[in-house]
């Protein structure tokens, strides 16, 4: 689906002015009219840095408040080692099935299904995918969701109202959308009925028709 630090820096200035010891101290002649004026020094603001944003504390325990980013599911981040993410998974039941060893599946109730395929055998988490189901409606009040606020059991509208760059990706088994962040990563949105069924999150556009090898 992460913590950034904050970075602070102080600039200390400081001035001298000499004078030599044998030169005579010169008087000011002040006219008797005229009413002298102090110059302030202006003084020059010091540089500061500006934090960097930390970013908020996944709570595990709701998954319906967990963002769906182009990189990440929640606590669930591409690229972590798939044997850790039990770890974050805690407020749900995952299941590794007989004939399936490469898929990891997380399920919880009124929430959609999470997998976590490794069909490459590699151990890093590649791609997250959301599965809504045969009633994904049902399920859209547990669902994770993007920041424009799609989860499972959106409307297609509300996806293309939310991504005015969507892209529709006519693939034979798996025509879906996709939007991309612009750097290769993507978040591929099923829709079926207009109401969106999965969703995938990977460095693709590519949607698998099933995730056991």
């Amino acid at each position: 689906m992460i913590a950034t630090g904050a970075f602070g820096v102080v600039l200390m200035l400081s001035g001298c002015a000499g004078q030599s010891a044998d030169a005579p101290a010169a008087t000011p002649t002040v006219s008797a009219t005229s009413t002298a004026t102090a110059a302030t020094a202006t003084p020059t603001p010091s540089a500061t840095s500006t934090p960097t944003p930390t970013a908020d504390a996944v709570n595990l325990d709701t998954p319906e408040s967990w963002l769906i980013g182009f990189t990440s599911v929640g606590p669930l981040n591409l690229g972590d080692q798939i044997s850790s993410a039990s770890q974050a998974m805690t407020a749900f039941t995952g299941t590794t099935y007989d004939g399936c060893p490469s898929v990891v599946s997380y399920d919880r109730p009124a929430s959609p299904t999470i997998l976590i395929p490794d069909r490459l055998g590699t151990g890093v988490v590649e791609q997250v995918v959301l599965q809504g189901g045969p009633d994904p409606v049902a399920l859209a009040a547990g669902s994770p969701h993007t920041i424009e606020g799609i989860g499972i059991g959106s409307t297609l509208d509300a996806v293309t109202s939310a991504y005015p760059a969507l892209t529709y990706q006519d693939d034979k088994y798996t025509p879906h959308y996709a939007v991309t962040d612009g750097n290769g990563n993507w978040i591929n949105i099923s829709v079926t009925d207009d109401i969106v069924t999965g969703i995938v999150v990977r460095a693709s556009t590519v949607v698998a028709t099933e995730y056991c090898s």
